[in-house]
């Protein structure tokens, strides 16, 4: 047995080792401790500070469609107004000066009218001052610049345009130009331009608590920011161009997102966008600001960590000390037993761990005693093993030989396989081969004789699709064959009538029985019979057996279907009897083989694959039934199918 090699540490002394245990005992546990509580502090906290983020964009995002909205409707009210033939020119522009002076963010109004040469203002109204963050008023007849209503045609010909905010020195806010058209009467197309005050939103921006530690501004889908006149150097370029791409998206989400700047700084960082204009809100803050108290856990941590280790240390040193006089007797006690005095004793009055070891020892001493006359024992009895061992060699001898004939009947079943398989390649490639044959010599007539009657033409057609029926009814059995082999095959088990079976059957194969002049005989002495079976399937099985039966009957015969309870009454049998020319006890035998060859040959020309019978008697065996053949050569033949007897079936009779 191997033992572990601890290197230098396995040569140190007991007690160092037992410090270095205390030390590793307080140390490790700690660690976890504070890595475990740390991150979920910061997990917590990483969530918190998310929500605050995406609080404080969507809570901007609102105020600013607020106020978008405020004004878009403002200026409909006022376009509708304009519009308005029952009012006269005086009214209008009385309504324009009012509105003006009503609505606090709205600094400016005036109609351009459109002419030749562009856009000329007819009426034009703007406030007299504007109050300050300093609350002092600043007169705007000289200092509030005008728009150009041109813009708007630049725009796609849009109905509404509205401008990204531009701060204005001169009167110390934040401008958007809303202009929005109209059609005057007596005027003809103008423009409605109206210049938005935006300093409650920019001032809420700017005040922002996030601002204090990080950044929060508003940026349209060009990447302009606006609402923050802060310098923004080495502010993440991922972070604007994240946002223009939200906003190019289209995608009306809010989302939160971390990020580097060129410094290896990192920010937490939120989206959110407005849903009056194509604006988003952006607020990123630092995440040194964001998770210090996370630092200040982890500091708190480490000096309890290093407290635990100080005492750990101290504890282990004093323990150690106690600890090793007892050890050292142990020591010498058990150099006695080395040197063959197995008569030892160990004094130690405490019944612990140590205790027990020293009671250890002395009983170890006397227990060797006995090990060794154990010993002696053991001796003879291998001696007495090793005459014995003759015999069980021969018994496993004996063993093997069995199991190689085993192997041998193994091989042979795997040779017999392999010329099933041999034989199903070359069945399959001959019945393969004619239908193929068929098909491309007629494709041939067809395609270099030019002098085919309509008649020929049509019959050489029909032999294509009788060739390509039997190519498909041969694949189709190989399929089947493979899928029952494999247990591939599902079964739906259910109550199925065998008068519906019986009545689809007769209609299915109504034109071939008129060709070769057959009468069905149906004979239902029970009345109608239930089974337990799948619907499918026992289609396909009676369907074959009856396509054999019309096959192998020469014309103007019948075949008599038969429905009635067993002897037993826990099956139903279904019979089909026809008037051929029967098997001989030759064919009973490989009847239901696979690529069974019979002597019995169709009455017109039909085809067969010798695999429909082999197929029939697995689907029927898989629903729990049984197929049997009475039949004497020339006399014809009668297949017997037992289907289990459905479960209500006598509630279905009442």
């Amino acid at each position: 047995m191997k033992t572990l090699n601890f290197g230098k540490f396995g040569r140190l002394p007991w007690h160092t080792k037992l410090v270095v245990l205390m030390f590793a005992m307080a140390v490790i546990p700690g660690l976890i401790i504070s890595y475990s509580i740390t991150g979920l502090i910061r997990n917590e906290l990483k969530s918190n500070v998310d929500g605050q983020i995406i609080f404080s964009t969507t809570s901007v995002a609102s105020n600013v469609d607020s106020k978008v909205r405020s004004a878009l409707e403002s200026i409909e009210l006022i376009k509708n107004v304009f519009e308005n033939p029952e009012l006269d020119s005086d009214q209008k522009i009385a309504f324009l000066v009012s509105s003006v002076e009503k609505i606090d963010n709205l600094l400016s109004l005036s109609v351009d009218v459109k002419t030749k040469n562009g856009y000329e203002e007819v009426i034009s109204s703007r406030k007299d001052f504007k109050k300050t963050k300093n609350n002092q008023f600043i007169p705007l007849s000289k200092r509030l610049g005008k728009v150009d209503p041109g813009l708007l045609l630049t725009k796609n010909n849009l109905s509404i345009y509205f401008s990204a905010p531009e701060y204005d020195r001169n009167i110390e806010t934040w401008i958007s130009a809303l202009m929005m058209k109209t059609k005057i009467p007596h005027l003809g197309d103008a423009v409605i331009v109206a210049q938005i005050d935006f300093s409650e939103i920019s001032s809420e921006v700017e005040n922002h608590y996030l601002n204090k530690a990080g950044y929060v501004f508003v940026i349209d889908e060009s990447g302009k920011k606006f609402f923050n006149s802060r310098l923004m150097t080495n502010f993440p370029e991922k972070v604007v161009n994240e946002a223009v791409s939200l906003l190019r998206s289209k995608n009306r989400i809010t989302l939160v997102n971390n990020y580097t700047d060129p410094s290896n700084k990192k920010y937490v960082t939120s989206f959110s966008c407005t849903q009056r204009i194509n604006w988003a809100v952006v607020a990123a803050l630092p995440e040194e600001v964001a998770y210090s108290v996370v630092r200040d856990a982890f500091i708190f941590f480490s000096i309890f960590i290093l407290i635990s280790v100080i005492s750990s240390v101290v504890i282990a040193k004093m323990f150690s000390k106690h600890l090793s006089k007892p050890i050292i007797q142990m020591a010498d006690t058990s150099k006695t037993i080395a040197a063959g005095n197995f008569e030892v004793s160990f004094d130690y009055l405490a019944d612990d761990s140590i205790g027990q070891l020293g009671n250890s020892l002395t009983s170890m001493g006397s227990q060797l005693r006995k090990n060794f006359d154990e010993i002696e024992k053991q001796k003879d009895l291998l001696e007495d093993y090793a005459k014995n061992l003759e015999v069980k060699v021969a018994q496993r001898t004996n063993e093997l030989s069995e199991s190689n004939k085993e192997l041998k009947k193994a091989y042979q079943r795997v040779l017999e396989l392999n010329e099933d398989k041999n034989e199903f390649l070359g069945i399959a490639a001959h019945d393969l081969k004619n239908p193929l044959i068929a098909i491309s010599s007629f494709a041939e007539i067809l395609r270099e004789d030019k002098d085919l009657t309509a008649e020929e033409h049509l019959d050489f057609l029909m032999e294509i699709e009788k060739a390509s029926k039997r190519m498909f009814s041969i694949v189709k059995n190989l399929l089947d064959v493979n899928a029952i082999e494999q247990g591939k095959l599902n079964t739906n088990m259910e109550n199925i009538s065998l008068h519906e079976v019986v009545n689809d059957l007769k209609l299915q194969f109504k034109e071939i029985t008129s060709k070769k002049n057959i009468t069905i005989v149906e004979i239902h002495p029970d009345g109608e019979c239930f089974i337990n079976a799948d619907q499918n399937l026992t289609s396909q099985i009676c369907q074959n057996i009856l396509s054999n039966a019309i096959k192998f009957s020469p014309p103007d015969k019948r075949i008599f279907i038969t429905t009635k309870y067993s002897d037993d009454k826990n099956f139903i049998e279904i019979k089909f009897k026809d008037e051929g020319p029967g098997f001989t006890e030759n064919d009973k035998k490989k009847l239901f083989q696979k690529f069974a060859r019979l002597s019995a040959r169709p009455t017109a020309g039909e085809h067969s694959t010798g695999l429909g019978l082999s197929i029939v008697k697995k689907l029927v065996e898989m629903m729990g039934g049984l197929i049997k053949l009475e039949s004497e050569s020339g006399k014809g033949a009668e297949f017997i199918i037992s289907f289990p007897i459905a479960k209500d079936s006598n509630e279905q009779e009442a």
